[in-house]
């Protein structure tokens, strides 16, 4: 088993390792002074604690920067407008043995956006709990799916070789660690076999809880140190373990790669193509040169923006006739025909994406209720915008039936 490193033992790396355009070992992992000198107070370290529970959720969902650094997403000169056919909601769908109005699913799922597209048309668009079309809403994991398109598109132009290639090769950094002997395919498949599990963040008590006060909460220490305080618990390549661990190192890889930071290449390679009708922003762990993305939760967009990535997935990566991410990576990444993560699973993962076995349709689903819903074979798009609370068990379900059943929502 890979032991954990200490972020210290880096500095000595630190003089070694220097890549054009990316910070250097020390930059990126040692402790920060304390976070009072950003002019941060202790009111706005609770409101980071805070952001998951129920009572909050309504409103920080779309209000994040209110309380997290952030680096801007610029659009670019020219937005597209999305054409309209709107109706109203007039279907129903079945769960736990009910028939359920459609118009029901926004209480009992917890909804404070919701837009369904059809044939590239807007059909539904609906926004509550004081949101509307300017409102940019956290992602939370969607942005996962978000960094595997900006993954397939450094494939595509040449700046990542394979998937196959060892994280190492682009952050040297990691060399004993946890991380050594992972590939990019492993972590973009959540098979790198490092003992970090997203469900340990939230045990009171723990390291792991810790670790995430002082980077999340307090930005005391930069997002990718966290790769090297883990060590192994499995063989890479072998077992689902999902963490977005993994998606933080891979922006760390992406950066790395593409030679600039995170929020320019989304904004040049991704947003501007796109024609998106609004800058976005990723949430940052901290100020200045060394700050790093929280690329695997942090990405703010528009619901109408959230909808163009749908129909860029749909239209197998063009969008405003040009092809931004290839069709290949789009199919590799979305095949519905993807194997559950584990026995009884109703679920595959690839690249970052949720698959539905034996169904066209794939998702990217972020934590409490974001969701980009694509199915090809009715071409449509759904976005779900939601709050659900993180002890709620019958929400998702709920989702995935009124999901299914919009789907299936006569289109003309």
């Amino acid at each position: 088993m890979r032991k954990a490193i200490s972020c210290a033992a880096l500095i000595g790396v630190a003089a070694l390792v220097s890549l054009p355009g990316a910070a250097s070992a020390q930059q990126s992992c040692t402790p920060r002074p304390p976070a009072d000198t950003n002019n941060e107070t202790p009111a706005i370290f609770e409101l980071r604690r805070q952001f998951l529970n129920p009572w909050f959720m309504p409103i920080a969902y779309h209000s994040i920067d209110s309380f997290f650094e952030t680096q801007q997403v610029p659009r670019g000169d020219r937005s597209e407008p999305l054409s309209r056919a709107e109706r109203p909601l007039d279907f129903s769908y079945q769960f736990d043995g009910r028939t359920i109005p459609a118009d029901q699913m926004f209480d009992r799922t917890f909804t404070n956006a919701l837009m369904i597209v059809k044939d590239g048309r807007i059909v539904y668009e609906n926004y509550r709990n004081f949101t509307d079309p300017r409102s940019h809403f956290l992602s939370m994991s969607m942005a996962k799916s978000i960094t595997s398109i900006l993954i397939g598109i450094a494939i595509d132009h040449g700046a990542i070789r394979s998937l196959d290639d060892q994280i190492t090769r682009y952050v040297p950094e990691l060399k004993g660690s946890a991380y050594d002997g992972v590939t990019i395919r492993d972590a973009i498949d959540m098979k790198s076999g490092v003992d970090r599990s997203d469900s340990d963040q939230l045990k009171p008590g723990t390291v792991t809880a810790q670790r995430r006060e002082d980077i999340l909460v307090r930005n005391a220490i930069p997002v990718v140190c966290e790769a090297l305080m883990v060590g192994r618990k499995a063989e890479p390549g072998k077992t689902f373990d999902y963490s977005t661990l993994n998606t933080t190192v891979l922006g760390w890889v992406l950066e790395r790669a593409v030679k600039q930071p995170l929020a320019r290449y989304t904004s040049e390679m991704l947003w501007q193509p796109l024609g998106a009708e609004a800058s976005a922003f990723w949430i940052m762990d901290g100020k200045g040169p060394d700050a790093h993305p929280f690329n695997g939760l942090g990405f703010n967009a528009t619901m109408r923006d959230y909808a163009r990535l749908g129909l860029m997935m749909l239209n197998q990566g063009k969008a405003n006739g040009r092809q931004i991410v290839s069709a290949r990576w789009v199919e590799e990444s979305t095949g519905g025909s993807h194997a559950p993560t584990s026995p009884g699973a109703k679920m595959g993962y690839q690249h970052f994406w949720w698959t539905i076995p034996g169904q066209s349709a794939y998702l990217a689903i972020g934590l409490a209720g974001q969701i980009i819903y694509v199915d090809p074979a009715t071409r449509t798009v759904i976005v779900k915008l939601s709050y659900v609370p993180l002890d709620n068990k019958t929400a998702m379900p709920e989702t995935m039936a009124f999901l299914q059943a919009a789907s299936k929502w006569a289109r003309n």
